[in-house]
């Protein structure tokens, strides 16, 4: 199950990445997020909803062998632009634009690889398949947001974190697991959501 597509894209990334802004925090008289009748349709929900968005923001920290941290900002249909240390980069579709040295050099990607940016949890995800457990409210930066575990049979048996603002979208996302024998947390913020001043050109 395709939990956290991050950590394979910065796989494809080869490279350490540069510290990435935290998302601007919102006012402390945001609204609390009521407890939810049902929990796994509550995170299903969310990740449907975020699968519509027009436009987000994306920060990720990866803590663990390596520290790797990035910024991502994505516009519909497919377009996504990535702040590393190296630069930025610019994904359009299935093609990568890799700035380097002062040349641009296109890179074809997975299908479909960057397109699960738009859904945390998979798009034919049903409620009956998550395990979820309701950890409570918790503010993230200002924002109140209600803490989910969710657990899926082929996940970690940890599972993952997961936080629902008051619009009932994601606005953090943790797992923790092992790469070659390693642990690692991986966390993922997201805001700017269908923020129509977002604009990701061909470079």
């Amino acid at each position: 199950m395709r939990l956290l597509p991050a950590v394979a894209l910065l796989s494809l990334l080869l490279s350490a990445c540069g510290r990435a802004p935290a998302p601007a925090p919102a006012t402390p008289t945001a609204p609390a997020v009521p407890a939810a009748s049902d929990a796994a349709q509550a995170v299903l929900a969310a990740s449907q909803r975020f699968g519509q968005l027009r436009s987000f923001h994306a920060t990720l920290h990866m803590r663990g062998p390596r520290t790797l941290e990035a910024a991502m900002d994505f516009v519909a249909p497919d377009r996504y632009r990535l702040q590393t240390g190296e630069g930025m980069q610019t994904i359009i579709g299935d093609t990568f634009f890799l700035q380097r040295a002062g040349e641009v050099r296109q890179v074809p990607v997975p299908p479909g690889l960057l397109a699960q940016w738009r859904s945390p949890l998979p798009a034919d995800a049903v409620a009956a398949e998550l395990q979820v457990e309701d950890l409570g409210e918790e503010r993230i930066g200002g924002v109140s947001t209600r803490r989910y575990r969710v657990r899926h049979a082929s996940a970690a048996p940890d599972g993952l974190l997961y936080w629902v603002g008051a619009q009932g979208l994601p606005v953090r996302i943790e797992r923790q697991g092992q790469t070659q024998g390693q642990a690692f947390t991986v966390t993922v913020d997201y805001s700017r959501f269908n923020d129509d001043t977002l604009r990701i050109e061909l470079p």
